[in-house]
């Protein structure tokens, strides 16, 4: 389901999708006139959200299938992510001390917190079909593609 305003991307959960991804962020930005650095961490955070899904999101090796959505409007952009992984809500991840030094870091947590940092809301269902983790970036004027 495709319109002007609304895209739905069906993904394999395979790493070589990624590709396909980052084309359809691409293509839905610039269709929509949001400014590069804008387009940039849409991207980044989406390619970490995905990237986890593939690596840590199933118990077996069967294909799956991964459901992007984006809804565009004026002033923001919402990003619906639907998995029938194991649950995880990567909210309830331990936040990450950035400051502490390398040694001292636990391992892990660093996507969710970039993902938090790039975008301006983060949010995490389960639903009876799996997860489905929302992300929102607000557009400010200057953001937009001149």
């Amino acid at each position: 389901m495709n319109t002007d305003k609304n895209v739905e991307v069906k993904l394999p959960n395979s790493l070589a999708a990624l590709a396909r991804l980052h084309d359809v962020v691409q293509q839905f930005c610039r269709r929509r006139s949001i400014h590069p650095d804008t387009e940039f961490k849409i991207d980044l955070a989406l390619d970490e959200v995905f990237t986890n899904i593939v690596r840590y999101g199933y118990d077996d090796t069967h294909p799956h299938e991964i459901v992007v959505r984006f809804k565009g409007n004026r002033d923001s952009v919402r990003i619906s992510i639907d998995d029938d992984g194991r649950p995880f809500n990567p909210l309830l991840a331990p936040a990450v001390d950035i400051t502490a030094a390398l040694s001292e870091r636990r391992v892990g947590g660093l996507g969710i917190h970039l993902v938090r940092r790039l975008l301006d809301q983060v949010r995490y269902q389960r639903r009876p079909a799996g997860n489905r983790l929302i992300l929102i970036k607000r557009l400010e004027k200057e953001e937009k593609r001149t």
